[in-house]
C-alpha cells in the first residue's frame, strides 16, 4: 500500500472477509478465505498462508453484503510481514469503478482540520463513508455514540455510529436466517412489512415542526424512519396538514427541513399532549 496512487485516501482499520483466487509462487493454483487488516480507497493488507510474489495478479471477491458475486482483479504489491494465521500482503484493487468496499472517501486534503476521524454508517441504509469530525460533532459521539447526520442515499437525516467488522459467525448465522426470510417473502405484502419495521429507529431525538403562519414547535421524536417520523407535541396537527420537520434539531447548528404531511394525530390525555404520525415528501430527484 506504498504506492502514490494508494494514499489518496485515509487508511481504515477494518476487518472485510474475502475470498482470494489465483495461482501460488509455486505454480499451485488456490481458492482461499481471506480477511482485510487495513483498507483505503484503492487497496487493502490482507492476510493469506499462500506464498506470493510482488507484481503478481490475484482475484478477490467479498464474502458478506450484496456485492458477493462480484470478483475484481488485484495486484500484489509485496510481503509486509506475518502473523501466527499466515503472511500480510498489501494489495492495489485493478477495479475501473473504484467502489469494491462500498464506502465514501473524501479526498485526503479535507481531513488537515479534523479533529477525529471515523469510520461511520448510516442506521438505517447501512452506507458507510470516512467522517471527519469537528470538536463539537466528537463531544456528541463520545457522549450518544452516533451523530446526526444528512445521509445522501436515504435522503433524510438519520444516526451515524462506527462502523462493525465483518464477522464469520454473523455471516453464518444471516446466511442460515436467509432460508427463513425467503420463506416468509412469499407472503403478501409481507417484505415491505418488515421492510418498515427494520428500518424504523427507537428514539428521544429532538424535533422542530414548522408550520405557515405559526411559531415553531419543539417536539419529542419517538422513532424515525426513512420515510416518516412519529413525535409528540402540546400542539394538534390535523391529519393531513403539510408541515415541515427537522430531525435531529439542534439550535445551535444547521438543521435540514424536510416537507411532510401528518398521517394521523391522536390525544395522550394523562400527558396532556398529542402524538402524530408523519410522512416526507418527496418533492424531486435526490440532491447529491
Amino acid at each position: 500500500m506504498g504506492t502514490p496512487s494508494m494514499r489518496r485516501s485515509d487508511r481504515v482499520s477494518l476487518t472485510v472477509l474475502l475470498e482470494a483466487s489465483g495461482t501460488d509462487s509455486s505454480g499451485q493454483e488456490f481458492k482461499d478465505t481471506t480477511r482485510t487488516l487495513l483498507i483505503n480507497r484503492g487497496g487493502a493488507v490482507i492476510i493469506l498462508e499462500r506464498e506470493l510474489k510482488a507484481e503478481q495478479e490475484i482475484q478477490i471477491r467479498r464474502q458478506a453484503g450484496a456485492d458477493t458475486q462480484k470478483t475484481v482483479p488485484a495486484r500484489v504489491v509485496g510481503e509486509f510481514g506475518r502473523q501466527k494465521d499466515g503472511r500480510l500482503y498489501g494489495i492495489e484493487i485493478l477495479d475501473p469503478e473504484g467502489d469494491f468496499w462500498k464506502i465514501e472517501f473524501p479526498p485526503i486534503t479535507e481531513s488537515t482540520e479534523a479533529v477525529a476521524r471515523m469510520l461511520l454508517q448510516c442506521g438505517y441504509c447501512k452506507n458507510r463513508e470516512v467522517t471527519y469530525l469537528n470538536e463539537l460533532e466528537l463531544r456528541g459521539f463520545e457522549t450518544n455514540r452516533g451523530i446526526a447526520r444528512h445521509c445522501k442515499t436515504c435522503g433524510v437525516p438519520s444516526i451515524w455510529t462506527q462502523a462493525p467488522h465483518e464477522d464469520e459467525k454473523k455471516r453464518s448465522l444471516r446466511a442460515a436466517r436467509g432460508k427463513s426470510a425467503k420463506e416468509a417473502d412469499e407472503i403478501p405484502g409481507g417484505e415491505e412489512q418488515r421492510s418498515r419495521q427494520r428500518m424504523r429507529i427507537k428514539t428521544r431525538l429532538t424535533a422542530c415542526i414548522r408550520q405557515p403562519e405559526s411559531d415553531d414547535e419543539l417536539a419529542v421524536c419517538e422513532d424515525i424512519s426513512p420515510i416518516g417520523m412519529c413525535f409528540r407535541s402540546r400542539r394538534r396537527y390535523d391529519t393531513k396538514a403539510m408541515i415541515q420537520v427537522a430531525v435531529p434539531y439542534s439550535p445551535d447548528a444547521a438543521n435540514i427541513f424536510l416537507p411532510a404531511h401528518v398521517v394521523y394525530s391522536e390525544e395522550i390525555p394523562r400527558a396532556g399532549l398529542f402524538r402524530h404520525g408523519v410522512e416526507y415528501r418527496r418533492v424531486g430527484p435526490r440532491a447529491l
